[in-house]
C-alpha cells in the first residue's frame, strides 16, 4: 500500500547513560504528524493571505473614499460654477428685460408667437396689442424661478445645469423675439417721421444732428456702459444693440420735435404772399421772398409757434418791429412788420404766447405778418411746416403720454 511505501514504520535510537532505547514511529503516527503539519501550513497560508487581502481591501476602500472625495469636490466646483453661470446669464436677461419694459412702458409678460418660417410681423397694431404687452402680477424672473419643478433639486448637477440653462435659453429666445418686434415698430416710426418731414425738406437725421440736450447741470463719476453682450450665441445680442440705437434715435428725434414750430402764428389771416421767387411789391422785379406773408386786420394777435427764448424784440431794418425766437435744436422763427411788441429780449415764451400785434411797419405795402422759419441757420418755407403741424403734434402728444 501507498502508506507503507511513503510512511514505513521507523525507529529512533536514543542513547542515554550507556543505555540504548528504541522509539518506534508507526505509519499512523507519521500520517497524523503529516496531516497536522499540512493543516498548520494551510492555516498559516490562509491567515497570511487573509491578512494581505485585508490590507489590500483597506487600501482599495481608502482609494474609493479618496475618489469619492475628489468627485464630491469636483461636483461642488461644478455646482458653484453652475450657480455663477446661471446667475450671470439671469442678470443679463434681467437687464434686457428692464430695457424692454422701459421701452414698452409696461412689464413684458407675453410675447407674440413666431410666424411661419420664422417670419416676424411688423404690424404696429400687432406689436402694441394687449396680447403683446401686459401688466403682470409678478416679475419675469420671479415667474421663471417659481416655475421650477420641485424634483429638480433631486436631479444630478449636470441634469440641473442643462434644465436651468435650457429655461434661460427659452427666456432669452422670447426676449429676442419681442425685441425684434419692437425694433421693427421703431423703424416704422422713424420711417413715418421721415414721411411727415418730407415736405419740409428735413429728415430725422437732420433733427438728430441738431440735438442739443441739457448739459448745463451734469456731472458724476465716469462709468462706461458695457452695453448688451452675448448670452448663449455669438449674435444673440444683435437685436438689443440695434433696438437700443434705433430707440435712442427715435427718442432724440422726438425730443427735437418739441422745438418744431407747430403753433398758429396769427389768430386770423390769409396767405398774401408765399415763400420763394416772386415779383417784389415795391420794385416790381423778380426777387426771393424768404418767408410767408399772412395778411389780416391791424392789431391781430401774433403768437409764438413753439416754446423758446426771445433773442430779438425791436426794430430790425425792413422787418420793422420784429420778434425773433430761438426754440433750440436749430429752430428759430421771426415775426415781422408788427405794430406793437408784447415780449422782451431774453423772455421765455411757450407755444401760443402772444408776442405782438399785426401791423405794417418796415418795408411793406399793407398790414400783414412776415413769418419766417429757420433751421440750421437756413431759412425754410413755413408752409410745409404749417401743414405738418398736426402730425407733429400727434407725435408730441404720444411722447408726452409715454414720458408720463
Amino acid at each position: 500500500m501507498w502508506r507503507g511505501k511513503y510512511f514505513p514504520e521507523r525507529q529512533l535510537f536514543l542513547r542515554s547513560e550507556g543505555r540504548v532505547r528504541f522509539l518506534t514511529i508507526t505509519t499512523n503516527i507519521q500520517l497524523f504528524i503529516s496531516a497536522c503539519t499540512i493543516v498548520l501550513l494551510g492555516w498559516g497560508a490562509i491567515t497570511s493571505y487573509a491578512y494581505l487581502a485585508h490590507d489590500l481591501l483597506l487600501e482599495e476602500k481608502e482609494t474609493t473614499i479618496s475618489n469619492i472625495s475628489a468627485s464630491y469636490k469636483d461636483l461642488s466646483k461644478d455646482f458653484s460654477a453652475l450657480e455663477v453661470e446661471v446667475e450671470k446669464r439671469a442678470r443679463q436677461l434681467e437687464e434686457r428685460q428692464a430695457f424692454l419694459e422701459e421701452i414698452t412702458g409696461a412689464t413684458v409678460n407675453e410675447v407674440p408667437q413666431e410666424q411661419d418660417e420664422g417670419e416676424i410681423s411688423t404690424d404696429p397694431e400687432t406689436i402694441n396689442s394687449p396680447d403683446t404687452v401686459e401688466e403682470p402680477q409678478t416679475s419675469f424672473f420671479n415667474s421663471f424661478w417659481d416655475d421650477q419643478p420641485a424634483q429638480v433639486f433631486e436631479l444630478s448637477a449636470t441634469t440641473r445645469r442643462i434644465q436651468l440653462l435650457n429655461r434661460l435659453h427659452q427666456a432669452e429666445k422670447k426676449q429676442r423675439l419681442l425685441a425684434d418686434h419692437i425694433l421693427a415698430d421703431t423703424k416704422n416710426q422713424l420711417a413715418h417721421l421721415d414721411l411727415i418731414l418730407k415736405s419740409t425738406k428735413l429728415t430725422k437725421d437732420d433733427l438728430i444732428r441738431q440735438w442739443q440736450g441739457d448739459e448745463t447741470a451734469m456731472g458724476g463719476p465716469y462709468e462706461p456702459e458695457s452695453g448688451f453682450l452675448p448670452i448663449f450665441a455669438e449674435q444673440d445680442h444683435a437685436s438689443f444693440v440695434a433696438l437700443l440705437d434705433e430707440h435712442q434715435r427715435l427718442e432724440i428725434a422726438t425730443l427735437v420735435l418739441n422745438s418744431f414750430p407747430v403753433g398758429k402764428p396769427a389768430e386770423k389771416y390769409y396767405v398774401s404772399s408765399r415763400f420763394g421767387r416772386r415779383r417784389d411789391p415795391l420794385k416790381k422785379s423778380w426777387a426771393n421772398h424768404p418767408g410767408l406773408d399772412l395778411a389780416g386786420w391791424p392789431g391781430t394777435a401774433i403768437y409764438a409757434t413753439a416754446p423758446g427764448e426771445v433773442v430779438h424784440a425791436g426794430w430790425f431794418g425792413p422787418y420793422g418791429r420784429m420778434v425773433e425766437i430761438d426754440h433750440g435744436n436749430g429752430f428759430r422763427t421771426r415775426y415781422g412788420h408788427m405794430r406793437q411788441l408784447r415780449v422782451k429780449k431774453g423772455q421765455q415764451v411757450s407755444t401760443g404766447t402772444r408776442v405782438g400785434d399785426m401791423g405794417k411797419t418796415g418795408r411793406v405795402t399793407g398790414t400783414h405778418l412776415h413769418y419766417e422759419i429757420w433751421f440750421e441757420d437756413s431759412v425754410r418755407d413755413p408752409m410745409p411746416f404749417l401743414k405738418a403741424a398736426n402730425d407733429v403734434l400727434k407725435i408730441q402728444g404720444r411722447h408726452e403720454k409715454t414720458s408720463e
